[in-house]
């Protein structure tokens, strides 16, 4: 906590050093309300506490100009194939939910299993794959698009089209000036996720 007095006396040693030229004399009134004034203004700084607070996060203080020197890569960086490496990114429910739409996933497979009408075989190989389409991290993703394709989109996006259904029904009803009741939403809620073979949908 700041000590007022110590700061006066600071803020009149500093005032008696730079207006030198003036000499004390008796206190008029006009002096008085500026003092009071002054004191009213101030007061909730000397009341107030300063904490701070020591982390380890760093990025956001950390700027790229003050980077002068990168370290230069090693032989072993510069062999690394980030294809080949598939644990260098990590895949999972959470990942493939957030990242691609159904319509990216079927662009991905129809892409991936186009097929050489003079060989029969696929025509592209991963490594063409993984070029065009730059965020799908390695080629398990394929296995798993095709399985929510089939499904028709992921559970999470399954449940969000359900969301959707359901407020639009709610505001087609109220835009009517209908009333809707718990049971509409469970009965619209439900309906829904059978279109969608949301099985375990309650």
């Amino acid at each position: 906590m700041i000590n007022p007095h110590n700061v006066l006396k600071v803020l009149s040693n500093l005032i008696s050093d730079k207006l030198f030229c003036y000499s004390s004399s008796s206190i008029h009134p006009d002096e008085e309300h500026v003092a009071s004034n002054f004191i009213n203004v101030w007061s909730p700084f000397w009341k107030s506490i300063f904490e701070t607070e020591n982390t380890l996060d760093h990025d956001d203080e950390l700027d790229d100009d003050d980077i002068e020197d990168p370290l230069p890569l090693t032989s072993t960086d510069e062999h690394l194939d980030p294809i080949k490496d598939t644990d260098y990114e990590p895949i999972d429910e959470y990942n493939l939910q957030n990242h691609f739409s159904v319509d990216y996933m079927k662009r991905v497979v129809d892409y991936y299993d186009e097929i050489n009408p003079i060989t029969g075989k696929r025509k592209r190989k991963w490594r063409t794959v993984k070029h065009r389409f730059k965020r799908v991290p390695n080629p398990q993703c394929i296995v798993r698009f095709r399985k929510y394709i089939e499904a028709g989109g992921t559970k999470q996006q399954k449940v969000d089209n359900v969301d959707i259904y359901v407020y639009d029904q709610f505001g087609h009803a109220r835009h009517n000036f209908l009333s809707v009741h718990d049971i509409d939403l469970r009965r619209w809620g439900l309906k829904k996720a059978r279109e969608l073979n949301l099985n375990d949908f309650e």
